[in-house]
């Protein structure tokens, strides 16, 4: 279990920066995701530990270690990348042993190493078969045999589960997991899939434009996002958005939009559950945050969350059956808002829904700097 840290590394192309000064400290068995859109940088930063890329400024240490001029072949880490990346001409044995052989690994101990990982990957039946003749998950299966056989100190993950169909997707999710819950490695793992971020990892990098805009454990970054983009980006479907007023309802402060319902546009006030951390915002703007899970049918709401709710009638715009839910879509303070509703509940398009929001899950947002307040 190898200790990570990463301090201030910047990484540019000529008068392009592509990370701008990222920090971060890993303990060893930490399973972090790094997470954000195609070309924020992730791939880069992960390349830069495994050494394959250059640092433009900064360092990256390994237990106490500074390996910015150390050779990828001599920082003990293991990369898994998105295109598997297997000999075509070479069994599976042979794939996995490939790197054993070119250290130097005795014929006996190789057996014995390959021999555990394949059964630790359940691919021990595949050893005599080459790529051509695996499917997408054993291919996966396989390339991550190659770089566990070694037993690094850090493994890397490169968009790994990226190739693989939606059910093969959450099958080797799982198993990843096992395998850290097994094995205790320290694991650098990237995606642009917040799913795989939130079940995967004990910390989530956030990543947008070469910086960290939060890095915490998962339901930190979903619960309490430090800014409006994470609380955007982190949740399927994502956080809803309200532009409100901090107002004073005698017995403390609440937040008032403006809600569309069938007889016509009213005010909508929410009482806030921590008054105090509003106080400095009274009489000014916000962006009221709220998942959709945390707006839901009246009827439906549980009451353990309505001494922290306030209930309203608003109109409904469209609906979007999911099976375990239906999405169910309304206009608030000009936006437009999802809340979570029973799929039992009748109702259509139009219709007046009596909506109940848990403010024991609110957040606020500075609406100029989108920083949480």
């Amino acid at each position: 279990m190898a200790h990570l840290e990463v301090r201030n590394v910047r990484k540019s192309f000529g008068d392009t920066h592509v990370l701008k000064g990222i920090s971060l400290d890993l303990a060893g068995g930490e399973f972090l995701v790094l997470l954000g859109p195609s070309g924020c940088g992730k791939s880069t930063l992960l390349n830069m530990i495994a050494g394959l890329d250059s640092i433009t400024d900064g360092e990256i240490v390994i237990d106490g270690r500074v390996v910015n001029a150390v050779h990828p072949k001599n920082r003990d880490i293991a990369m898994v990348f998105q295109s598997y990346a297997l000999y075509p001409n070479m069994t599976v044995k042979k794939n996995i042993a490939f790197g054993l052989e070119m250290r130097g690994v005795p014929a006996d101990e190789r057996a014995r190493l390959i021999a555990k990982t394949s059964a630790l990957l359940q691919i021990d039946h595949l050893l005599d078969r080459k790529p051509a003749q695996l499917s997408g998950g054993q291919r996966q299966r396989v390339a991550m045999g190659r770089a566990l056989v070694r037993d690094p100190k850090i493994f890397l993950f490169d968009e790994p589960l990226s190739n693989l169909d939606a059910k093969l997707r959450v099958d080797m999710r799982t198993e990843i997991k096992k395998l850290h819950g097994r094995l205790g490695t320290t694991i650098v793992y990237v995606t642009h899939d917040q799913i795989e971020a939130m079940t995967l990892a004990t910390q989530i990098a956030v990543m947008r434009g070469g910086v960290i805009e939060q890095l915490a454990p998962p339901q930190d970054v979903y619960e309490t996002p430090a800014n409006m983009y994470v609380g955007g980006f982190v949740g399927s479907p994502p956080m809803n958005f309200v532009p409100a007023t901090v107002v004073d309802q005698g017995n403390g402060l609440g937040v008032r939009f403006r809600c569309a319902a069938n007889g016509g546009d009213g005010d909508v006030v929410l009482p806030l559950a921590d008054p105090a951390a509003a106080a400095q915002w009274k009489d000014r703007e916000v962006v009221f945050g709220l998942r959709p899970e945390a707006l839901t049918d009246y009827n439906e709401a549980e009451a353990s969350i309505r001494e922290h709710a306030h209930a309203f009638d608003c109109r409904v715009d469209v609906l979007e059956p999911t099976g375990a839910d239906t999405l169910t879509y309304v206009e608030l303070g000009g936006s437009t808002a999802i809340a979570r509703v029973n799929p039992r509940r009748t109702t259509r398009p139009g219709d007046t829904m009596r909506l109940m929001a848990d403010m024991s899950h609110a957040s606020l947002f500075d609406p100029s700097t989108e920083r949480r307040i």
